[in-house]
């Protein structure tokens, strides 16, 4: 009984320091199996945050698009309907 519950506290151990490593990298948004104590340089950061932001600014450009293609079919079958 003490060799099941000394391996099961070594294995609960080890997965909770391996988890932590794992959800600070992805916090971070680095790989999983880097350095979670290493400082991201400025110009890294900079970078993630231009990407982030070029993303977000190609899918509200696309949104806007299709609402934009949607109104202008709808008031050409409007137009075309009278």
């Amino acid at each position: 009984m003490k060799k099941v519950l000394r391996s099961f506290a070594v294995g609960l151990l080890v997965g909770g320091l391996v988890g932590l490593w794992f959800g600070m990298n992805i916090g971070k948004g680095q790989p999983l199996l880097s350095n979670p104590f290493a400082d991201v340089p400025l110009a890294q950061q900079a970078g993630r945050a231009a990407q982030d932001t070029i993303e977000g600014a190609k899918k509200g450009i696309e949104k806007a698009g299709k609402a934009a293609k949607s109104a202008s079919d709808a008031a050409k079958k409007e137009l075309e309907s009278e």
